[in-house]
């Protein structure tokens, strides 16, 4: 069954969030679980809007993996504190800022003659559903280890639920005729996944092949352990030192745990993680120092499905360093330059590797990182740093890096 988070959001309130938050609007107690379910349903619903997009699926990727550090554990505590209602309302302002834009006092017109409110009440209102939607949002995607694609399902399985509760008149507002006409941006193919393949066995020579080369390499194997050196097992008898041979072609080796990207648990994670080097900390000593290297390259920790060009939501702590940093340094602009491995066509890589890099920087600028500060550059396979041949190679070449172009403090 698919999440509801219109209920997910009421069951959080509780009976006595919402008597809380009817008294802090100044609501009826008889209609403050329906102006409130009306408010999620509209929030959800900017949300399925801007998911129409690769740039504003990253940015409400971002927003939710944000809004985990927000603590709405006691809501009823929040709306009878002043201080903090004000600072939740804040963060809603923001929220719906991003999400309705220039649409924003439409879409408040709109709410406000279908509930009966004044448009001061519907904004307050509608800036605390912004943060609670957000919020579980951000668990979801958390838990789930949701990457661009996964939250765009997750939003457009929300139109069953919100459907009754959307006030009159807001789809149009949105400039859409009904939540149906919500989409996302289509899934990417993988065809350079298809070659790992397992291959397809086939009559006639073919058949009597494989078995022929794993008898070959059983018996090689068994050569190979009686050359080994006999070892006294302490009873007098002699133990053998065992080689394993592994026959499969379409199972790659096990990678270094610390070198590989780590499992997502639905998809071939095939992005970036190199090493263990805190990107945040490492980046932020190169910029202190007199004489720097300018090929020095500073890897991000980025996860991409398979082919795709979607980072997943484990992407975004060094990317959010990365941010940081770009904004406390206004003279510093930068090379975000995309990587792949050697297997398939090299324009496909090339072009492969452009697309992830321009989605760091999209990434950027929705976060308010002016674009002409940042560059994006897919390199293929043209500047390998491993063995191409290797499964651990092709890993450490498959990297998103990131290199200083200029730097003013």
């Amino acid at each position: 069954m698919a999440d509801n988070i219109l209920d997910m959001a009421v069951r959080h309130l509780g009976s006595a969030g919402m008597s809380a938050l009817g008294s802090a609007l100044g609501l009826p107690a008889d209609k403050s679980e329906g102006a409130f379910s009306a408010g999620v349903a509209s929030v959800l619903a900017g949300m399925m809007g801007k998911a129409g997009s690769e740039s504003g699926l990253g940015s409400l990727l971002n927003m939710a993996t944000k809004s985990t550090e927000m603590d709405l554990s006691s809501p009823g505590d929040i709306f009878a504190d002043a201080g903090r209602m004000t600072s939740l309302q804040d963060v809603g302002g923001n929220i719906l800022g991003s999400l309705f834009g220039n649409k924003e006092s439409g879409v408040f017109n709109v709410i406000s003659s279908a509930l009966g409110l004044d448009n001061t009440k519907t904004g307050s209102l509608l800036k605390v559903a912004a943060p609670v939607v957000m919020s579980i949002i951000g668990k979801l995607v958390k838990s789930k280890g949701l990457n661009m694609q996964g939250l765009a399902s997750l939003l457009m399985g929300q139109k069953d639920s919100i459907k009754n509760y959307v006030p009159a008149g807001l789809m149009n507002e949105l400039g859409v005729k009904s939540l149906d006409d919500f989409t996302a941006p289509a899934a990417e193919a993988a065809p350079r996944q298809a070659a790992a393949q397992p291959i397809e066995r086939k009559s006639g020579f073919g058949k009597w092949l494989w078995p022929l080369l794993i008898a070959l390499a059983v018996l090689w194997a068994l050569n190979m352990c009686a050359k080994k050196e006999k070892m006294d097992d302490g009873t007098g008898g002699v133990v053998m030192e065992q080689e394993e041979v592994v026959v499969d072609d379409a199972t790659p080796p096990p990678a270094d745990p610390a070198t590989t990207t780590p499992d997502t648990g639905t998809e071939t994670p095939v992005g970036t993680i190199v090493g263990t080097e805190d990107f945040a900390a490492s980046f932020r000593a190169y910029l202190a120092e007199a004489a720097r290297d300018p090929n020095k390259e500073f890897l991000l920790k980025i996860v991409f499905p398979t082919d795709g060009t979607m980072p997943t939501a484990a992407s975004l702590p060094d990317v959010q360093a990365l941010i940081k940093i770009m904004q406390e340094n206004p003279g510093l602009t930068v090379i975000i330059e995309g990587h792949t491995d050697s297997d398939g066509d090299a324009a496909a890589n090339e072009e492969l590797s452009k697309t992830r890099a321009e989605a760091v920087k999209k990434m950027l600028a929705d976060a308010g990182v002016q674009a002409v500060r940042v560059t994006a550059v897919g390199v293929g396979a043209a500047k390998p740093v491993a063995d191409n041949n290797t499964e651990e190679g092709k890993q450490q070449n498959r990297r998103i890096a990131v290199k200083v172009d200029k730097y003013t403090q």
